[in-house]
């Protein structure tokens, strides 16, 4: 007789779906049936999971049960014993073509597979599947490895879009196959993670529900198996979205491998870094990409809405607009369309970015109001609290400090830190050792000083006590350099042998721009006098370099870590000409305005300096572990887009403009910034009496004696330097003032517009 024809004879017509067997005798309900977090036996063999631990059922979920006598029909009766009899010869058959096949007999066993993979004339229905999957729960005792193609056929049934109780069934029967063979552990949890992408399928049952019920599907086959979180990660990171995929996609999936950390918080730094990890790509991409578009010959002006992106909304309706959008730099036409494409491919990975960040930056907040209600332990954060800050720390030093061009990824640690200040202090230690530790890579110590110098710029919950700290630590540091190394006329400035030197210079006067008020001391009008090198009591400097004070000038008392500042400054290693010229030209404007310090005259001087460049290509240089470009000192080490002095004279060109925690400027994502943030804050009166000082003392160059003055030509002087300065006067006037010195204006694009939005 046909395998096919003795299964239709073995087919009866089961029970409705929506009815749930019950777990004893003596007893039946109707009630949706939920899956037990204890009381499965581990790696037993058709154990019933559906069960209590004191139930007296040993059999699987599947068979059936019969309520008292007195409380059913005569028809109940025999429809259950019709569907005992039936669910019998099921388990018979397929037992049967199990034992059959490792004889040598395909024949029923692949025949047992088709039935289950069934497409035409019609699928299998719900009851039918329910019935199968009952008879193999009765029959995961014989279902070894080599059944391998039959747990795929299982795999495959589309059961999110059932109802309740064919979900707990088949949940039932993977909890049974996992516990029985562990070498199905990482099958079930790669068919489990696929669906934890955005589906296009039509189903009944929202997008929002089928997740739900993978997580708890993934929850309880963690917490059947121990060493679940080993394999699940693997499989998360091949799911993963490529960057290219659309919007929502990302969402999708980074919404619901966040939530995995609530029931597997093991995996959370793992997590968080692979998150991060494609995060950072995308970020840096969006900063290539506008580098490259702005050095176009093509002059392009588009308007960057991005506009609001439900995070409800997962039904998919939108998925092909956003699927063209990620493709659009594969389907222009023309090289006259390619800036177009470019914004269009900028834009869409802008919103992605906005958005991956947005649902980072929940998940730490619920995560941190989670653990509000622990007790604190002598002062400190709950330990859950610390951990996380200790994994986030680890990402940023491992990926986010040696990435180039990162310009958002950032700020989670920034987000993070506010909640205590021991972690902000930590931060700062980290970052500061790094800074002093000659065995560091040099790129890496110059990269620790623009995130020093920009974290406690930009940072408002820091105190007077943290930025002193930090401000100490760089004056020290760059004194001690200067006493080492300036040790006679011969000592020139240069780039690639002083490199962490005037990282650190430019550190210190970038913060003096942003935190001077924080760093006086005290302050009243008295008389100064006119000495070149004149401190007060406590050795604070009140006024030098024969500054124009008047004799009513306000005299501050400042922080002591400042007073190591004008031996700086004027030593030979000339570090006001090597750091960033806005930076440079803004502390000249703000240090002459508070009678801080004067050193106009050395900037004039330095105009008629030319440093020769050196001969360093940043072509072929290795990458990032995220995308950034390092360069290649001459001396042919890894020293990366700071260490080599390749822009020529000057710190190469990555780092003289690379401010990590410049202005914020994703839309969605930006609500975890702004109210954390110090933005700069313009004096225009100071501005206007520094243009009058500017004026006035250019009147007056010619009489400057540069015989007297210590610094000297270096080379050849060059005549271009001075029309230079002339041409960028009015492009240093507009960035200073935002005091956010990105690779280039192009960098706040984001926001909706090309020019930059200066605040």
């Amino acid at each position: 007789m046909p395998v096919t024809h003795r299964h239709n004879s073995l087919s009866t017509t089961p029970t409705s779906p929506k009815v749930a067997f019950a777990t004893s005798l003596t007893d039946m309900t109707t009630a949706p049936i939920n899956i037990p977090t204890s009381g499965h036996m581990k790696r037993s063999s058709g154990s019933d999971i559906m069960g209590s631990p004191s139930s007296s059922m040993k059999r699987s979920i599947s068979t059936p049960t019969m309520a008292s006598a007195a409380m059913v029909s005569t028809e109940q009766v025999a429809e259950f014993e019709r569907h005992r009899q039936g669910q019998a010869m099921m388990t018979t058959y397929i037992s049967s073509a199990i034992k059959e096949k490792k004889q040598g007999n395909l024949g029923p066993y692949e025949d047992l597979i088709a039935q289950l993979t069934v497409t035409k004339p019609a699928p299998l229905t719900p009851t039918k599947l329910l019935q199968w999957i009952q008879a193999l729960s009765q029959c995961i005792s014989v279902i070894d490895k080599s059944c391998s193609s039959l747990i795929d056929a299982m795999l495959q049934i589309d059961w999110l879009s059932q109802d309740d109780v064919f979900v707990q069934y088949y949940l039932s029967f993977l909890g049974n196959v996992v516990s029985a063979h562990a070498f199905y552990v990482v099958p079930v949890q790669s068919m489990l993670v696929k669906k934890l992408v955005l589906r296009h399928k039509p189903s009944a049952i929202d997008f929002a529900q089928q997740h739900s019920r993978v997580h708890q599907a993934l929850k309880y086959i963690l917490d059947l198996i121990p060493t679940g979180p080993t394999s699940l990660f693997p499989l998360l990171v091949a799911e993963f979205p490529h960057k290219r995929e659309s919007i929502r996609a990302h969402i999708t999936f980074v919404k619901n491998i966040l939530a995995i950390l609530d029931y597997a918080p093991i995996l959370r730094e793992q997590v968080l870094a692979i998150i991060i990890d494609r995060i950072i790509k995308i970020d840096v991409e969006i900063q290539v990409e506008l580098e490259e578009l702005e050095d176009s010959d093509t002059e392009v002006v588009y308007d960057f809405d991005l506009g609001d992106i439900g995070d409800d909304d997962e039904n998919g309706e939108n998925d092909s607009d956003d699927d063209s959008d990620s493709d659009a730099d594969s389907n222009s036409g023309s090289d006259s369309e390619a800036p177009e494409v470019s914004v269009l491919n900028i834009k869409d990975m802008t919103q992605k970015l906005d958005m991956m960040l947005l649902h980072v930056f929940l998940y730490l907040e619920r995560f941190i109001n989670s653990c509000r209600h622990m007790p604190m332990v002598n002062g400190q954060p709950p330990a859950q609290i610390q951990s996380t800050f200790m994994i986030l720390l680890t990402i940023f030093n491992k990926t986010i400090l040696q990435t180039f061009k990162s310009r958002h990824t950032q700020f989670l640690l920034f987000y993070y830190m506010s909640i205590a200040t021991q972690f902000s202090d930590y931060f700062l230690g980290c970052l500061c050792r790094q800074i002093l530790d000659k065995s560091q890579p040099q790129i890496m110590r110059i990269a620790a000083a623009a995130y020093l110098s920009s974290f406690v710029a930009r940072a408002k919950y820091l105190d007077i006590r943290q930025v002193g700290m930090v401000v100490e630590m760089l004056g020290a540091f760059a004194l001690q350099f200067v006493e080492q190394v300036d040790t006679g006329s011969h000592i020139m400035p240069d780039a690639e042998r002083y490199a962490i030197f005037y990282a650190s210079v430019q550190a210190l006067l970038y913060i003096f721009c942003f935190r001077w008020k924080i760093l006086v001391i005290g302050g009243e009008a008295r008389p100064v006098s006119s000495n070149k090198d004149d401190f007060d009591s406590a050795g604070m400097i009140v006024g030098t370099m024969d500054s124009p004070l008047t004799a009513e000038a306000v005299v501050r008392q400042w922080h002591s870590g400042l007073a190591p500042l004008q031996r700086i400054v004027t030593s030979r290693l000339n570090p006001l000409k090597m750091c960033s010229d806005n930076v440079v030209k803004q502390f000249a404007r703000l240090s002459n305005s508070l009678n801080f310090m004067y050193i106009y005259p050395i900037l004039e001087q330095n105009k008629k300096i030319f440093i020769p460049r050196t001969s360093v290509s940043v072509y072929n240089a290795p990458q990032g572990p995220s995308g950034g470009t390092y360069s290649v000192g001459q001396n042919g080490s890894g020293n990366g887009a700071g260490g080599s002095g390749g822009s020529g004279g000057a710190l190469p060109h990555e780092l003289e403009t690379f401010f990590p925690f410049d202005p914020y400027r994703l839309r969605q994502s930006a609500r975890f910034v702004t109210s954390i943030y110090q933005d700069w804050e313009n004096d225009e009166d100071e501005d206007e009496d520094e243009d009058e000082d500017e004026e006035d003392y250019d009147e007056d160059e010619e009489e400057v004696d540069q015989e007297d003055d210590e610094l000297q030509y270096i080379g050849r002087h060059s005549g271009e330097d001075d029309e230079e300065e002339d041409e960028d006067e009015l492009e240093m006037n507009k960035s200073i003032m935002a005091m956010s010195i990105s690779p280039s204006p192009a960098h706040f694009l984001v926001q909706g517009m090309t020019n930059s939005t200066r605040r």
